[in-house]
């Protein structure tokens, strides 16, 4: 039986060997189609190994950002790299290998390692990275409270915040601390209807306003040992339809008087504390307002003047009342008069049209138009704008559009005009008025 056992394996046997060898070749081929050898590129951090090594004394290193992720090429089967994952790779840069440190910058040599992959199978997109050697520097800034777009609920605004801490020193290479503007603490406040406490985050800002890279902020120190601050939020309450007492500098020219100061808004909104709308409430709800010279200056002035005022300015920040973020700003408009003259409003319905098409519908700038008149004070007193004032303009020949026209006054004996009228009227088709009327 032996003997018919080994015939059976040497029959034939070139045949055999022949069909072995195609069978691997064959799996070989199977195997090379569905898990082929290639390659596939990793983006991988470079971790920085023995940064002590520079860090001592002043010194600090820093790394250009296109230089803090490397590209890492693996050659393996498909099935493998499958399984490889961007974490699974180290990159290191050991500062103690530094080529050369009297170069400006200095180079790294990088070294690769990924677990189940052979060296000669790995490659980098660089072997070495450069980086700067810079000093250390420390500066101190002030510490500001930003609530960005976030509101606290209904008839609050935000009073004050503190701050702990108020100020940070901050410490890294040279090159970033030159380029720091300002250290906030974003404070989100939506909603609050009581005073209370906030922890937050620092956002640290360059000088181009914008806000520093997590990168950028690795290389950073802090005294308070971190970004985190805490912010203690005083709420205050509106008051609105506040009355403003305008002071103003400066006295017009010899012959000329003040006359009206107007304002836009003619009323405002304040916030404060509990005490200082309470003595808000006690002055007639009404606020003084200084107004400084380089708004509107008075002096030896022969006509109106008119400025704006930006309200954040008046007030101190330590005050305990301020006008609310509603109302930033006012125009302010001071009447300048001859003595013995008085401005007066007359209402424009009162204004006689001489001349208009019947066709036409006629509209005005304004409500009112102001009058001078100057008379003796008796009389003053007893002038009435509505019943002792003829106006009129002409509209003779005027068509669809708009026009400044002259108004012609009449007034009783014993008074005189100071200057001249005009107001701006918009004329319309009658049916074009109607169509505007029902699209309102």
């Amino acid at each position: 039986m032996k003997k018919n056992m080994t015939k059976n394996l040497t029959n034939n046997l070139a045949l055999k060997i022949v069909s072995l060898f195609f069978a691997v070749l064959i799996w070989g081929i199977v195997v090379g189609v569905s898990n082929p050898i290639e390659p596939k590129t990793y983006d991988v951090p470079v971790t920085i190994t023995h940064a002590n090594y520079i860090q001592t004394g002043k010194k600090t290193y820093l790394i250009d950002d296109q230089y803090r992720t490397i590209r890492v090429k693996i050659r393996d089967n498909r099935q493998k790299l499958g399984t490889i994952k961007d974490s699974d790779i180290v990159v290191e840069a050991d500062l103690t290998q530094i080529v050369d440190m009297d170069t400006d910058p200095v180079f790294v040599p990088l070294t690769v390692s990924c677990p189940g992959v052979e060296d000669k199978n790995i490659t980098l997109s660089r072997t070495t990275i450069p980086i700067k050697i810079e000093d250390i520097e420390q500066e101190t800034y002030n510490i500001e409270a930003d609530t960005g777009d976030t509101i606290p609920g209904d008839d609050y605004e935000v009073g004050k915040v503190a701050l702990d801490p108020e100020n940070i020193s901050i410490s890294g290479p040279k090159s970033i601390i030159s380029k720091i503007d300002r250290v906030k603490a974003l404070l989100d406040v939506s909603g609050m209807t009581a005073d209370g406490d906030r922890s937050t985050e620092l956002v640290i800002y360059d000088k181009n306003g914008e806000e520093l890279t997590d990168d950028t902020m690795s290389y950073l120190r802090y005294d308070i040992g971190s970004t985190k601050v805490k912010a203690s939020v005083d709420l205050w309450k509106r008051k609105e339809n506040v009355k403003m007492n305008i002071h103003l500098e400066g006295g017009p020219a010899s012959g000329y008087q003040l006359g009206e100061i107007i304002t836009s808004p003619s009323e405002i909104t304040m916030v404060g504390t509990d005490n200082a709308l309470s003595d808000l409430a006690a002055n007639d709800n009404t606020i003084d307002i200084p107004v400084p010279r380089d708004v509107i200056d008075l002096k030896n002035k022969k006509s109106d003047v008119r400025g704006t005022l930006d309200l954040t300015t008046v007030f101190d920040k330590d005050s305990s009342i301020r006008p609310s973020s509603r109302t930033s700003a006012i125009v302010i408009k001071a009447t300048i008069l001859p003595n013995g003259s008085k401005e007066f409003d007359l209402d424009v319905e009162a204004i006689q049209k001489n001349g208009l098409d019947p066709s036409l519908s006629l509209t005005y700038d304004q409500p009112t138009i102001s009058i001078r008149v100057k008379a003796s004070d008796k009389k003053l007193d007893a002038f009435n704008p509505a019943q002792m004032i003829q106006a009129s303009i002409d509209l003779t020949g005027k068509v669809d559009g708009d026009y400044p026209v002259p108004v012609t006054v009449k007034l009783p004996e014993g008074y005189e005009m100071v200057d001249d009228v005009q107001t701006t009227v918009h004329l319309k088709k009658a049916e074009k008025a109607a169509a505007a009327s029902a699209a309102d």
